[in-house]
């Protein structure tokens, strides 16, 4: 336990990297090396090449360092110090953006480790790959990994450390409470993510870590980013830096809080205040050779540009970002530059780049979202919660056992002056023990079923993304217009279904949908994908929220699609700022009642049926109990009712 422990402490979440700490010339490297020739055990050579590589931050010179650990190694032929050298090489290979050669020498220390003897190193292994996948843009499988690297760190015995290991091994729990909270926020797991953060938060301020505690409040702040609440994301970062000041933190990581406190000031449109922080972490991350975090922070000032409208310089900094991801596997900041680079182009009416970027977009989102990725983190995550739930299940039943041959020895003292009391007072705990344990198996079947209805919801949500994919990519190989767009607008359909699992699964109520919540979804969503010219067609929603069973909004939400996107295909020639579409929906009396308005062209005569949409309307309106009325005249818009009789309100 010693030497992995005093191995491994560098390897915490909130070392950092600076220019000049990487600036080492050979000749201080020549002197660790022939210090280390003194040393007189294996053990002891690699503990102190360890905290070299420390100090070098897997900087310049510490590749030469892990190289002399290999030959040690190899040499003794212990498991456990092949295990760690290769451990090293990961790290190494991770910290500077070599993916593919960290995860070989990840298997590699892998295959020299005994988890029963070696749970420190197993977990840190396992925590390194988690960060290799989180650069993959593989959000799911690192949060697997983190989980399990979590599992074996809890299998260490804390009470056998002296100080400097309990100290290492504290600085590895803040690191995974921070690693999984930032999972949960990417996955938009927010309450979760909040309880880690909160939790590391109070601890690193506890043993006055303040640089920790400074990493954990600014993270919070990218969650608030996240929900949208900028104001508090904002005082989040501010805070963060002055923790990390307070610390003495090294220049990167207060750059990191620079570059944060510029996006917030992006996102409350405080341009002028926020330019000068993306500025600022800009050139330091160019002139420290930094090219991940260059990337990303380019992206952002992108951006920021293109909020203010400065499309050519949005274009300039978002394109260097996606030719520096481009060629590597952090898809996270590749797929964000396609997305800005998209969206830049069709403001400025350059179509044929747009829809090129955005293609691009898509395949990076539904690469970081794969559905086999989605599975495997469920169930791991799922296994890795059942076994700490079995083990305090065990802990608990053991305490209970013993608490009952405490009682039994009581009575048999007190039995001479109390049997009669005893008697009844052992009878009335029996029966208390037997409805607490009635109550805890209900409340386990209640969430086991909650569980399996959320898991549910989950996988139909990934199967219906599946089927959209594969409509997408059908479209994009048809010759024939028709039989392209019909595609286009099945995988529009399928996506109306997809955003009603996607919030079944992501509330605590698993059998309704908010019609307000859904409906303005679904609404926005059809116009992001449905609309390529500059001019926009402005629209008003006035939703009632109704909470309605699935198989009421399913069909509505289907039928809402289909007027939409007639709306946006045939009632508007040419877009002005008189044009509008208006989309009402409410409760009247024991009627629901759908209204979409529009003021476009129009059209006289009677609706064709002969459409597949009108069909499919129809027969939707059918299962509704439901009737569809157009009232339309030329030059004075459309309006449509949809009248529901059939309904079920939650």
């Amino acid at each position: 336990m010693k030497t992995s422990l005093s191995v491994l402490a560098f390897i915490i979440a909130f070392a950092c990297v600076s220019q000049n700490e990487r600036q080492v010339n050979s000749a201080a490297i020549d002197s660790i090396l022939k210090a280390t020739e003194k040393i007189p055990t294996a053990d002891e050579k690699i503990t102190s090449l360890s905290r070299a590589t420390s100090k070098l931050r897997y900087g310049a010179g510490s590749l030469a360092l892990i190289q002399k650990s290999e030959e040690i190694s190899k040499k003794t032929n212990v498991p456990k110090l092949l295990a760690t050298t290769y451990y090293y090489y990961a790290n190494y290979y991770y910290y500077n953006t070599n993916l593919d050669s960290s995860l070989y020498y990840i298997q590699k220390s892998k295959d020299f480790i005994r988890d029963e003897e070696l749970p420190f190193l197993r977990s840190s292994v396992l925590n390194t790959e988690g960060g290799v996948y989180v650069l993959k843009g593989d959000m799911p499988k690192a949060l697997a990994l983190t989980l399990k690297s979590q599992e074996f760190l809890d299998k260490v015995d804390t009470t056998s450390l002296r100080a400097d290991e309990k100290l290492i091994y504290k600085k590895e729990r803040l690191a995974l409470d921070n690693s999984i909270a930032n999972f949960y926020n990417q996955m938009e797991e927010y309450e979760k993510a909040t309880y880690y953060y909160d939790k590391g938060y109070r601890a690193a301020l506890q043993d006055s870590s303040f640089i920790a505690a400074g990493v954990f409040m600014t993270n919070k702040g990218d969650l608030y980013l996240n929900t949208q609440k900028y104001e508090k994301a904002l005082e989040a970062f501010l805070e963060g830096k002055k923790l990390k000041e307070k610390g003495k933190a090294p220049p990167l990581l207060l750059v990191n809080s620079d570059l944060n406190i510029g996006i917030a000031h992006t996102n409350l449109n405080n341009f002028e205040e926020g330019l000068p922080y993306l500025n600022t972490a800009i050139s330091f991350y160019e002139s420290s050779n930094i090219t991940g975090k260059l990337s990303e922070s380019l992206t952002y000032r992108g951006d920021h540009y293109l909020k203010q409208e400065k499309y050519d310089l949005a274009i300039n900094d978002c394109k260097k970002a996606k030719e520096m991801t481009s060629s590597t596997e952090n898809l996270q900041v590749f797929s964000r530059a396609c997305e800005c680079l998209y969206n830049a182009h069709k403001a400025m009416g350059n179509y044929k780049e747009a829809i090129a970027n955005y293609e691009l977009y898509v395949d990076a989102r539904e690469t970081i979202f794969n559905e086999k990725n989605i599975k495997k983190q469920t169930q791991q995550e799922m296994e890795f919660e059942f076994n700490k739930t079995s083990a305090l299940k065990n802990a608990e039943i053991i305490a209970s056992e013993k608490e009952s041959r405490l009682y039994s020895i009581l009575s048999i003292i007190g039995f001479l002056f109390a049997a009669f009391l005893g008697f009844f007072f052992y009878k009335n705990r029996k029966k208390n023990l037997f409805l607490a344990k009635q109550k805890k198996l209900l409340e386990a079947t209640i969430d086991e079923k909650n569980v399996l209805l959320k898991e549910t919801h989950h996988r139909v949500k990934n199967s219906f993304q599946i089927v959209s994919s594969l409509l997408y990519l059908q479209s994009e190989n048809m010759v024939d217009k028709e039989a392209q767009i019909a595609l286009r607008e099945a995988q529009n359909r399928v996506r109306s279904m997809v955003l009603i699992h996607q919030r079944l699964y992501n509330k605590d109520q698993l059998v309704g949908i908010d019609s307000k919540e859904y409906l303005e979804a679904l609404t926005k969503d059809i116009f992001e994908t449905h609309q390529f010219k500059k001019e926009k067609l402005p629209y008003v929603l006035n939703i009632e929220p109704i909470v309605l069973s699935i198989e009421t909004i399913t069909p509505i939400g289907l039928i809402l699609n289909e007027l939409i996107i007639n709306v946006l295909k045939h009632a508007f020639e040419d877009i002005t700022s008189e044009s509008l579409l208006s989309i009402d929906f409410k409760k009247k009396d024991d009627t629901l009642v759908l209204k979409v308005i529009d003021n476009g062209k129009g059209f006289n005569g009677e609706i064709k049926e002969t459409s597949f949409g009108i069909k499919l309307m129809n027969t939707l309106a059918k299962k509704l109990r439901a009737t569809l009325n157009y009232k339309s005249s030329e030059n004075n818009g459309t309006e449509v009712v949809l009248n529901i009789k059939k309904f079920e309100i939650l």
